[in-house]
């Protein structure tokens, strides 16, 4: 499988790039550019399905880079590869490249190849179900049955923070384009969430009383089709990596963020879950955990946050029975 399988190194420094190929030669086709216009050629000649991207480089910056990389082949996983002391550059390529990856320098040889053979296991896993998802709506249209798509007219986005101002503000300012709600804690949120599906969750992460990616986690583990959003005052390395390794959150938005910039997020952030319901193979992180769950989402203990969305799922079945009967 691997033997033909291309992966691209991007760095400017020639030393990373030796030591970089040297790892993976024997089992990739490996490309290497010292920047970001070459790095982008070679993706439009090749069927790259890996990148690691450092992110200093002159000319071009990694997330840029990445963004591109994107725009020319959807399908090619991306990482980051660059010092945990670059927030701006972190926080960056969450909003830029949407990478599945951040790697920090020193690298540890094995984890970085197990994440670059993950990687290549996840381009073409997606590779085998969009020809599927193909074959269907080709299916679809020379059959004599008829079809008619409904689509929602307005995306259900969910506003979570401690700031019941903040929460107010949000919804009404966004009503009129969304079908929007509010939560002011943990509980309020998993009990919005059973009520009806929500296509985007915008969230801050800075709670007194819980973990934020954990919250935002364990709506992800339940509801894998649901896009996040980060919207908080805390711009933090350790939170923003996390978002990413963890959550592969689509945004990370810093307070004060415009009012431009949350419509345009939230507008992004529901096409990507209409993607989601309409071709599955195209939410990466349920793609990865699906192959890989001892590297994606190691197996743990329930964790508390998990129960209690539960329990608001299962509280809420309950009473809709009782009114039924």
């Amino acid at each position: 499988m691997s033997s033909e399988s291309r992966i691209l190194l991007v760095d400017d420094e020639p030393m990373v790039l030796s030591s970089l190929s040297r790892l993976f030669e024997d089992d990739y086709v490996v490309f290497t550019a010292n920047g970001g216009a070459q790095a982008l050629d070679i993706v439009r000649r090749e069927p790259i399905k890996v990148i690691i991207s450092d992110q200093r480089m002159p000319g071009m910056l990694g997330h840029e880079v990445l963004r591109q990389v994107k725009q020319i082949s959807p399908n090619t996983v991306r990482m980051l590869l660059t010092g945990y002391s670059d927030l701006d550059a972190i926080i960056s390529s969450v909003n830029a490249g949407e990478i599945f990856r951040y790697i920090n320098k020193p690298w540890k040889a094995d984890n970085l190849c197990n994440l670059v053979r993950l990687g290549v296991q996840i381009y073409d896993r997606i590779a085998q179900l969009q020809a599927k998802e193909q074959a269907k709506a080709e299916a679809l249209k020379t059959s004599s049955r008829i079809h008619i798509e409904v689509e929602e007219k307005h995306g259900s986005v969910l506003f979570v923070d401690y700031d019941e101002n903040e929460v107010k503000r949000l919804v009404e300012k966004f009503s009129k384009s969304f079908d929007v709600s509010g939560a002011t804690s943990v509980d309020e949120a998993f009990k919005e969430l059973a009520k009806r599906p929500v296509s985007v969750v915008v969230s801050n992460v800075n709670f007194a009383d819980v973990d934020g990616i954990g919250f935002l986690n364990a709506i992800r583990q339940e509801y894998p089709q649901v896009v996040t959003v980060i919207l908080t005052e805390v711009k933090d390395a350790t939170l923003a990596v996390r978002s990413i390794n963890e959550l592969s959150v689509f945004k990370y938005l810093v307070k004060p963020a415009s009012d431009d910039v949350i419509g345009k997020t939230l507008s992004e952030a529901v096409e990507k879950n209409k993607l989601y319901a309409k071709a599955p193979s195209t939410n990466v992180r349920q793609t990865a955990e699906t192959i890989a769950p001892e590297i994606v989402a190691p197996k743990v203990e329930e964790s508390a946050l998990r129960l209690r969305l539960r329990a608001a799922q299962a509280l809420l079945s309950k009473t809709n029975l009782r009114n039924e009967s």
